[in-house]
């Protein structure tokens, strides 16, 4: 089972401690997880709590577009997308859910 996430707030929401807390369980239980980043949630790549779900298997991906749009620097182990993977997202996983 894959399990999708939307996170569009920025890391002082208390949206980024849940997202971390989900994806850890569900990469617990032994299955894939995939973060999307996008509006003010491009700023959760600075955040060592999303660099450690990085660290246990998940794949995290942003909009490149809001990423520039607000001078975030590009992470090495973090993809640098578009809508387009966002959508791909949404189709591959089993469960999708978003935090705005």
């Amino acid at each position: 089972m894959k399990l999708g996430i939307l996170l569009t707030t920025s890391p002082e929401s208390e949206n980024t401690h849940t997202v971390v807390k989900l994806a850890e369980a569900a990469l617990a239980s032994g299955r894939e997880v995939h973060v999307f980043l996008m509006c003010d949630g491009v700023h959760n790549v600075n955040d060592d709590r999303l660099v450690g779900l990085i660290e246990k298997g998940a794949l995290v991906a942003l909009c490149a577009h809001n990423a520039e749009q607000r001078h975030v620097a590009q992470k090495e182990s973090i993809v640098w997308g578009s809508q387009y993977d966002l959508a791909g997202f949404v189709e591959e996983c089993d469960r999708f859910v978003a935090f705005d």
